[in-house]
C-alpha cells in the first residue's frame, strides 16, 4: 500500500510509504500540510521562471529493503505477511515486492508461514480501502488472498481536479488537451477503469456551481452502484477542503440511510505519493462496487495469470 491514511487500528497494518521527492529533498514522510504547500510554491515557482529548469516533484521506485523490514516483523510475530501493491500500471511497487519476497525465502526461517505479494490493481486510496474490507470479511490468509483476487477490479474511485498542473506533470494528459482545457475553464470527473487506466467521466465549465453538479453526478453514480455488502463510502481530498465539503453534501444528499459516509476532511487526506499525481485540488469518492457490475470487468481478471499478479503463494488457489 503507499500512503492513504485508513486510519484501521491493527498493529499488523503497516503503511509502505511510496518515496516522494522534491528536487533532490526526500519529501516521503512530511505532512500533506506541509507537502501541498511545497507543492503550491513549486507550481508557482515554475510558472514564474520559464526559462530556469523546472523543480521536479515525482515518486521513486518503493523500497524492497523497507517491504521486507515490516514483513519480517509480522512473521516473526507468528503471522503471514502479505503485502497488496498499488497498481502495477501505475508504480513498481509490485516489483520491489516480488523482490523483499525473494529476499526474505533466502535469508529469513518461514517456520512454516508465508511472504506474499499481491497485486491490488488500484489506486493507494482504493487499495485500501479493499485491504480494509478483506481484513473485516476473513479470518484466513486464503480467504484474504481470495478476497482480494476476487474484488479487486470491483474498487471505484471517482476524483476531481480544479488544477491541471500537477496531472499535466504526471504524463497523463497531453499538451493540446490541456492548452484545450484552460482555454475553456473545463474541469474533469475522472475514474479508475477495471483496465487499469485512467478515464473522463465528464466535464464541467467551472468550479463554483458546475463543479458541484460534478461532485452529485459521483454522489448518484455511488448510489446506483455501490454494493451492499460493503455500504460504506469514503471522501478524500489533497488540500481541498472546500470542494471534500461539497462533495459531502453532494452525498449525503442522496444516500438512502443504509450507506454510511466515512468523512474526515483532516484525516481523510491523499498523502504526498498521490498527491505528487493528482495534486492538490484533488477531491475523490472511493467505494466498493457491485460484484460483476461490468463483465469486461471479470473478463479482464479472469485472463490474468494468478502468478502474475499474486507472488510468494505458490499454493493458493483461487
Amino acid at each position: 500500500m503507499a500512503d492513504f491514511n485508513i486510519g484501521y487500528d491493527d498493529p499488523d497494518l503497516v503503511i509502505v510509504e511510496t518515496p516522494v521527492y522534491v528536487g533532490d529533498f526526500d519529501y516521503t514522510n512530511v505532512s500533506p500540510n506541509e507537502f501541498y504547500e511545497k507543492q503550491r510554491q513549486v507550481f508557482e515557482l515554475n510558472a514564474a521562471n520559464k526559462e530556469r529548469p523546472k523543480i521536479q516533484i515525482h515518486t521513486s521506485t518503493p523500497n524492497p529493503h523497507r517491504i521486507e523490514e515490516e514483513m519480517k516483523k509480522i512473521l516473526q510475530r507468528g503471522r503471514d505477511a502479505i503485502y497488496v501493491s498499488t497498481a502495477s500500471s501505475l508504480t513498481s511497487a509490485f516489483t520491489s515486492g516480488k523482490t523483499a519476497v525473494d529476499i526474505i525465502h533466502e535469508e529469513f526461517p518461514m517456520n512454516g508461514h508465508r511472504a506474499i505479494v499481491i497485486d491490488g490493481l488500484s489506486m493507494s486510496a482504493l487499495t485500501s480501502i479493499l485491504v480494509t474490507a478483506a481484513m473485516d470479511q476473513c479470518e484466513t490468509t486464503d480467504s484474504f488472498l481470495s478476497f482480494i483476487f476476487n474484488r479487486r477490479n470491483d474498487t471505484e474511485h471517482f476524483f476531481a481536479i480544479d488544477d491541471w498542473e500537477a496531472f499535466k506533470n504526471s504524463g497523463r494528459i497531453s499538451k493540446n488537451t490541456l492548452l484545450i482545457a484552460k482555454m475553456t475553464g473545463i474541469k474533469p470527473l475522472m475514474r479508475f477503469d477495471y483496465n487499469e487506466h485512467v478515464e473522463r467521466v465528464a466535464f464541467c465549465e467551472k468550479k463554483n456551481r458546475n463543479f458541484r453538479v460534478l461532485m452529485e453526478y459521483a454522489a448518484r453514480r455511488m448510489v446506483d452502484t455501490i454494493d451492499p455488502m460493503f455500504p460504506t463510502c469514503t471522501i478524500i481530498h489533497a488540500d481541498n477542503f472546500a470542494g471534500a465539503e461539497m462533495l459531502y453534501r453532494a452525498v449525503k444528499a442522496v444516500i438512502p440511510d443504509d450507506i454510511k459516509v466515512d468523512y474526515d476532511p483532516q484525516y481523510g487526506r491523499m498523502g504526498p505519493a498521490t498527491g505528487v499525481h493528482l495534486g492538490f485540488s484533488a477531491v475523490g469518492l472511493g467505494f466498493i462496487r457491485k460484484k460483476d457490475l461490468y463483465p469486461n470487468a471479470e473478463m479482464h481478471r479472469m485472463t490474468q495469470d494468478p502468478t502474475e499478479s499474486i507472488y510468494g503463494a505458490e499454493d493458493y488457489d483461487d
